[in-house]
Formats: structure tokens, sequence, C-alpha cells
């Protein structure tokens, strides 16, 4: 039998036996479906809403049964009855972000024998208005990009598209050499960020291994959609090897040491000088014909206290430290006038005469000295150093001092060319301080219970 039957739920078609002893049978019925073909739209399930137009949502079901008296329909959005909708048409008057969900109208349909309820659903999307500009690349960036020969390489290119309903962006790589465009092999784009306004959308470029061809081409990122297109071209550049990397590295850490063991050695040389003379052991005294190491020069009255905060006046520094410390601690001679002068005889010719059996001369400045008669004893000194190899002359600034305009003129030149020692008060006092250690690296080499 071949037709079109209704069926109310559950009905089985199925005939029961008429009795425990009659034969069981079956009613075998065949039906066949055909389309309509009489339709002249189809119901739309999912609409979109323009973000600030007006807009309206109809029930599916009842917007096509336009001919028939539409009953009382009840609403849901995302789940949430809106009781104060009732038609089949939801007015929504401007639209905003929070219009966008899921709608579901029900209503209650029957026929002479039954009834049942009638369920739709209508996805609504609120959008943006179409864009009015072209795509915006974000990838690459730059014009140039170091690779290295022989290794594989992924190239992508990213692009910001403005949305657009029916959005088909196309994005792509090309390769540009010899003026021939050819379309590079592109993993599919896929979306890496959606917004209501745009879409970010990546692919990629994989080349299984970089050539010197490849050098001499540019690639090329191609974005388009319904407006235009943008491009962003990129150069491959060979980068640089790891041995030349090696070398920068080795250079810069060999100036680098360089620079540290300078600075080491500008800062310990005089250690380093007096660590050389206690081993090499070499007496430069020997066969000079010269009584004393040194003579020592100072302002012999009216001591000051030292302006750098020290205790101790320059007789202090000349009569016991100098004697402690070099004569006693490193075995040196000294000559002190108080100390080792004899009476009698012309202060000048003295003066002159013990300077050239010296072989240093130590000059203990301070305004006392340069404004006083014992300047003429670091002016004679000059004078002999002049003729004398062996005689070094040594300053020590004991206190700041200004250089008087009655200074002789050598004299005013010496005190910028010659090697001087600056007293810091109390903190040169002990015998192992730089002080000393400055001062025996200017005393003659010599052989001594100082240097062992």
């Amino acid at each position: 039998m071949l037709g079109h039957i209704s069926v109310d739920p559950g009905l089985d078609l199925v005939n029961s036996p008429r009795s425990p002893q009659d034969e069981a049978c079956c009613i075998k019925m065949v039906l066949e479906v055909k389309p309509k073909t009489n339709i002249s739209h189809v119901c739309p399930h999912k609409k979109d809403l323009t973000l600030g137009s007006i807009g309206d949502i109809y029930c599916p079901s009842l917007d096509c049964q336009s001919d028939v008296q539409s009953p009382e329909v009840t609403w849901y959005q995302n789940g949430r009855l809106l009781s104060e909708e009732r038609s089949n048409r939801i007015q929504l008057g401007e639209i905003y972000d929070f219009h966008q969900g899921t709608y579901v109208c029900d209503y209650t349909q029957s026929d002479n024998s039954s009834s049942w309820t009638v369920r739709a659903v209508v996805q609504v999307r609120t959008i943006v208005k179409d864009t009015h500009v072209k795509p915006d690349i974000l990838e690459p960036i730059v014009d140039t990009l170091e690779v290295e020969l022989g290794k594989p390489l992924t190239l992508y290119c990213t692009a910001r598209f403005g949305f657009q309903k029916d959005f088909k962006p196309v994005l792509r790589w090309y390769s540009k050499d010899s003026n021939q465009q050819l379309e590079i092999l592109t993993s599919e784009g896929r979306s890496v960020q959606s917004t209501f306004e745009d879409e970010i959308v990546k692919c990629a470029a994989h080349l299984k291994e970089v050539t010197q061809r490849d050098l001499r081409k540019t690639f090329i990122c191609f974005a388009q959609n319904s407006i235009g297109n943008t491009t962003q071209s990129i150069q491959l550049k060979e980068k640089k090897g790891v041995v030349f990397l090696y070398v920068l590295l080795g250079t810069v850490m060999t100036l680098a040491g360089m620079l540290m063991a300078g600075a080491l050695l500008y800062m310990y040389w005089i250690e380093i000088v007096l660590l050389y003379r206690t081993y090499q052991r070499k007496d430069e005294t020997l066969g000079d014909k010269k009584e004393f190491d040194a003579f020592i020069s100072y302002a012999k009255w009216s001591p000051i206290e030292s302006e750098a905060g020290s205790s101790l006046s320059e007789e202090t520094l000349a009569l016991n430290l100098f004697p402690e410390v070099l004569e006693n601690k490193y075995g040196y001679t000294l000559f002190l006038l108080e100390r080792d002068m004899a009476p009698g005889g012309v202060y000048a010719e003295d003066i002159v005469n013990i300077i050239k059996k010296s072989r240093r001369g130590i000059f203990i400045l301070s305004p006392n000295y340069v404004n006083g008669p014992s300047v003429f004893e670091l002016q004679a000194a000059v004078n002999l150093a002049l003729n004398d190899q062996t005689l070094k002359l040594i300053l020590i600034k004991f206190c700041p001092f200004q250089e008087p305009e009655s200074l002789p003129h050598l004299v005013k030149k010496a005190l910028r060319v010659l090697p001087t020692i600056t007293w810091r008060g109390l903190k040169s006092v002990p015998s192992n301080s730089r002080f000393w250690t400055q001062m025996r690296y200017h005393m003659p080499v010599k052989n001594s219970k100082g240097f062992t």
C-alpha cells in the first residue's frame, strides 16, 4: 500500500492477534516521502543584527505560516523567560551587545484530536557594519631576516581584517625572483584572535632548506579583502657563522682581560716593583761613592699642625717617623741636619756637600717651607740633580700650599715634574700604609734587612 499517513505518537503499526488462538498477522505499509515544491521561502534560524540599528526577531515557524492566525508565543533568551513578549515578533528597538544570544519561541498547535507544543530556535548575532579599509599586516614587521643556509625556515604572515558579514579573507605568501611572482604553498590561514570589529588571521610558508637562490628572492606577505589588498616584503640575509661569533667573543674577552690586567697593574705597580726588587737582590748603591741614602729637608722652625687634620708636625715626621721606618725597618741611611750636622761651617756649602753625598733628596713641602729659607735646599738639590744622574728628588706634600711669586723659576718647574707623595695625616703613620710603600718605591734598591 502506497500513500501518506498521519500517526499519533506511540501508535503501534503492528496489528495485535485477535485471540490467543489466532495467528499473528502484520500489516506492511510503504511510505514515500516527497519534498514539497511549492514553498516560497525558507524560514531563517540564524539572524544577524547590526549594532546601533533598529531590529526585531520573528519566531521562524509562525513566520513561515503567515496565512495562519498567530497563537500566543512564549519567548526565552539564553534560557531566561521573556514574560512581556507574547507575539510571534520581538521588537528590540536599537540593537546592543546584550541582544546577542539564543532565542527560543514556544507555542501550542492543535487539531481535532490532539495538541502539541511547537518549539523553534533562533541564533541571534550582533554585528558591526562592514569595514571600509584594507587589511593591516602585523607580521612580518622587518624588511630583512637573518637565516642560516641549509636550515629549514618558517615565514609567518599575520594580518588584521576588519569585520565583513561575508568574510572571505585572502592571506598568502609570494616569492619574487627575476620579476616573476610565484605563489608559495602556504598553510591554510587560521584565526588567532577575533572580536566584534576585526579578526586576526595567520598563515605560514615553510622552506625545507634555505638556499643561495632564496637569498636573491623577495618574499611578499599578501593580504586581501573585498576592499583591497596590502603587502609586506622581506629579504633573507645570510647569518654570520657561529665561528665568527666565537672569534668576536674571544676578542672581546681578551680585550676585557687586557684592560683588567692593565688596571690591576696600574693599581699595584709599586707593589709589583718592590716584589721584583726583593727577589732580584740587586744593590744599586755599590760603587756609587755616596755616603747617604737620603737627605731630608723640612721647615726647621714654627712647625704647623697639618691642615689635613693630622696632629703630627713636619718636625715629628722628619725626626721621628722617617728614622723609625726607613732606617730602623728598611735599613736606609738618612741625613738630618739637626741630628747629623756638625756645629760650625758655612750653611750653604755644607748643604751642597751633603746633597752631593746623598742618593735621594726628600723635601717635606708646606706653606712654611715654600715661604721660608729652607726652600734654598730644594733649589740647590734641583741644580745638582741636573748634573748628577744618580741623585733623584722626592717631594712630600705635607699640607696644601700656594706657590709664592718669589719662588725661583727652577723650583716652580721642579714642583710640576718631580714625583710627589701626599701625606694623609694619621692614615699615613703605620709602616704598612700606602705612603711608606710609595716611599720605598722611590728609594734606592739595596740589600738590607728590610728586603729579606
